[in-house]
């Protein structure tokens, strides 16, 4: 019998404890999107409802280039009324090096996505993971791999959960994943549309599935899972509460 995570429901359980303890009642939140468009992406407005929801002072900044974003971060960091930064993915024009450098400019004490390393926040993909496995209880007996360990996500997912005791392996896009057979849990942060095939993955595979707007896991692979992270609603709604979580700690 397959068993889905219902996303939606399990961040609104989290949502209502935030809202409860007014913790993030007057708290202020820049998000920066660069991606060529002047209206939020789905994400981004997400984002926005949800602190509003609870109380956060939210101002979505649209930037031109990597030039303007780096300037809007600059100013946020030194902005005292400001108590969270959020630097929207992908970013128009920056490839995997310049993309770091923007994150790693962030404020560590405002980064609440925990993107930049030396910040003190779990990133809110991996804190959406972490739970996801914690309620298909998943055990440190079993295998795990990341596919798309090599992205700003992927990356740091296998470094928190090798911290938890997890036995885990990285794979990218170019790898063999042919080898995913091999693995009890497969998580997909590649966000290229089913590029988990059917026969890349064994019977009874638990599938994690990262991947936007349509998931990383193609039809047939999900057929042959048993525990499920559905796209959408599944780990997204997660993460989006998981930034608040970190939010209420500035």
């Amino acid at each position: 019998m397959k068993t889905f995570l219902n996303g939606k429901k399990e961040s609104e359980k989290i949502a209502m404890f935030l809202e409860e303890s007014e913790r993030l009642l007057g708290k202020s939140l820049i998000i920066i999107q660069c991606d060529g468009h002047v209206e939020e992406s789905m994400y981004v407005r997400l984002k926005r409802e949800m602190g509003e929801r609870l109380g956060v002072m939210v101002s979505v900044l649209f930037a031109k280039n990597i030039d303007e974003v780096e300037e809007f971060v600059s100013d946020a960091n030194g902005d005292d009324t400001v108590d969270g930064i959020l630097v929207q993915l992908p970013i128009l024009g920056a490839d995997i090096d310049k993309i770091d450098q923007i994150l790693c400019s962030i404020n560590p004490a405002k980064d609440i996505d925990g993107l930049n390393p030396k910040s003190r926040f779990i990133p809110a993909v991996v804190r959406a993971v972490e739970r996801a496995m914690e309620i298909f209880k998943i055990s440190k007996t079993e295998r795990v791999v990341v596919v798309g360990s090599l992205g700003e996500v992927g990356k740091r997912l296998v470094k928190r959960l090798i911290s938890l005791g997890f036995d885990v392996t990285g794979f990218d896009k170019g790898d063999n994943l042919h080898e995913l057979k091999k693995f009890d849990v497969v998580i997909g942060a590649t966000g290229v549309d089913g590029l988990v095939k059917g026969n890349f993955v064994s019977d009874g595979v638990t599938a994690i599935d990262l991947g936007y707007p349509k998931g990383d896991f193609s039809p047939e692979a999900l057929e042959k899972a048993e525990k499920i992270t559905p796209v959408p609603n599944g780990v997204g709604p997660l993460t989006i509460v998981s930034l608040f979580e970190s939010l209420a700690e500035v």
